[in-house]
């Protein structure tokens, strides 16, 4: 009898170490990462071709990122602005890199590459504003990356958002507009994958990236008559000539590739992946025909990932069954040799 439990006892922990092994190399997996750089915003006074610079700007930045894995989550935030003069130089603002408690693998803080996957199981995200030309005068840049993977069952997320607020006032004489010029180098990376091993057969991934430029006249300047707002929204998606322009003069937008993707896979074997492992490619858009009032100009960018991994049922329960026999069959032999 003693011989036959341990046999079946070897032979239910080999099991258990297969579907173990198998865990380790499953893998459900996505990375979304964007940097910005040389990014630059002038404006011309259109009848004179002069640079205009006394638009006296304010601004506000807001950085944020959060890492969840399996329920527990770690997250930070924070803010700066003209008003409150507590902007860094470099970097002008930044938060702590954010690893969800459980992580096998670790980000650093100023570590902004994708580990990519078979790394670990993890969630984590970091997230600054590099520089910016309105506090210290060089060329605006920032740096975000989000990322997860499951090599066990369950939930992963990470995401990070960057935003600036700026504020203008052009002033210049009735009857003259302005043009404004934004350009900069964007280097956008993404993943989804779901490898699946046994005693896995469910999963899914989802990167998601974005980046929005928003200008609106809020308000004239007092005396002036009435004129319609100009307003123009643009979401470089590898479209040229696809920005929203209205009460303006004309738009021209220059976008070489997508700054607005999700992308998932699953719930089987797949992957997908958007300019991984690529070099950046310079962006612009031009505005004409300002007209003169109070301007705010909105720049935001995400990133973010979502995973889930589950087990297959039917393999558990098989497991659990045969433990809870080998017990069950124990206990009776024992009481069978007590009442003997």
């Amino acid at each position: 009898m003693n011989i036959k439990k341990t046999t079946l006892a070897t032979a239910l922990i080999g099991a258990l170490s297969m579907g173990f092994a198998g865990q380790a190399s499953a893998s459900v997996y996505a990375g979304s990462s964007l940097n910005l750089s040389n990014l630059t915003i002038g404006f011309i006074n259109a009848s004179t071709g002069v640079v205009i610079t006394n638009l006296n700007p304010g601004y506000t930045f807001n950085v944020e990122d959060s890492a969840t894995l399996n329920g527990s989550t770690v997250a930070d935030a924070d803010a700066c602005s003209k008003l409150l003069l507590n902007c860094g130089v470099s970097p002008v603002l930044k938060v702590s890199a954010v690893n969800a408690p459980g992580s096998t693998v670790i980000r650093a803080d100023n570590d902004y590459s994708l580990f990519g996957q078979n790394s670990g199981t993890f969630a984590n995200a970091n997230a600054e504003i590099t520089s910016a030309q309105l506090v210290n005068g060089t060329p605006s840049s920032t740096k975000q990356v989000a990322e997860a993977e499951l090599q066990i069952s369950g939930q992963g997320q990470a995401s990070t958002n960057i935003q600036s607020n700026t504020t203008w006032t052009f002033s210049f004489s009735i009857g003259e507009t302005a043009n404004m010029v934004l350009s900069f180098l964007a280097n956008p990376e993404m993943k989804a994958d779901v490898t699946f091993v046994p005693p896995y057969t469910a999963g899914n991934a989802q990167a998601n990236m974005s980046a929005n430029f928003t200008l609106r006249r809020i308000s004239q300047i007092s005396g002036d008559a009435a004129t319609p707002a100009p307003f123009v929204n643009w979401t470089p998606d590898g479209v040229n000539t696809n920005a929203v322009c209205v009460n303006v003069g004309s738009c021209v937008d220059v976008d070489p590739e997508s700054l607005n993707e999700t992308m998932g896979v699953g719930p089987g074997n797949s992957t997908v992946t958007h300019s991984l492992g690529t070099a950046g490619s310079n962006y612009s858009l031009t505005i004409t025909g300002l007209t003169r009032g109070n301007y705010s100009l909105t720049l935001a960018g995400l990133t973010s990932v979502n995973v889930t991994q589950v087990p297959e049922p039917g393999t558990l329960m098989l497991l659990g069954g045969a433990l809870a026999a080998l017990g069950f069959g124990g206990t009776r032999r024992r009481s069978q040799a007590t009442a003997a």
